[in-house]
């Protein structure tokens, strides 16, 4: 696959895969707070709005009434690719938002560095007093500079590529595409 940019993309997953890992994440999820009144769930935009947006379709289907939506913009990342000090940015009235004392999971495209994961898990604990888990579509693990796994993960990936698809970007492009592959 080729953009108009003259980018090639070779795909690694594709959109039936993608919807399978994603099913079987939200029943695992669904079965394992189904004793909770209220699950809070926390996507990171812009990353997590595809595989949030399927993960929320699937989660309503197998348990209704139960998810609670609180986004939040995040990103560590420029146009050079080098991570930096993630910015975290919450609307004006995200801990009202916030159900206390219930469990809530972070949602986003990936974790690579975990540094921008691993400061919003912490600003959600001191806030909640809830177990706080983190589910993502792709755990990409040669870049983690910190020891943090997600709970929950569609896919794993040990190579250093820059993934495109379902959330993730290239220059702020390629985020709709409903695969997802690498730029060669």
């Amino acid at each position: 696959m080729e953009t108009e940019n003259s980018n090639k993309i070779e795909i690694i997953w594709d959109t039936s895969e993608i919807d399978k890992k994603i099913k079987e994440l939200a029943a695992n999820i669904a079965d394992n707070w189904a004793n909770a009144d209220t699950v809070n769930l926390i996507p990171i935009m812009t990353g997590a709005i595809c595989f949030g947006s399927k993960l929320l379709n699937y989660l309503e289907a197998f348990t209704p009434g139960k998810w609670a939506v609180n986004p939040v913009l995040a990103s560590a990342y420029s146009d050079n690719f080098d991570p930096s000090e993630p910015e975290i940015v919450t609307s004006r009235n995200f801990e009202q938002r916030m159900q206390m004392g219930f469990p809530t999971i972070i949602l986003d495209d990936l974790i690579d560095t975990g540094v921008t994961l691993i400061k919003l898990k912490n600003k959600i604990l001191k806030l909640t007093n809830g177990p706080v888990e983190i589910a993502v579509l792709v755990d990409k693990q040669f870049r983690r500079q910190i020891e943090l796994d997600a709970n929950y993960a569609c896919f794993t990936l040990m190579d250093d590529k820059w993934l495109v698809g379902y959330g993730m970007d290239y220059k702020g492009k390629m985020r709709g595409m409903d695969k997802i592959g690498y730029i060669v």
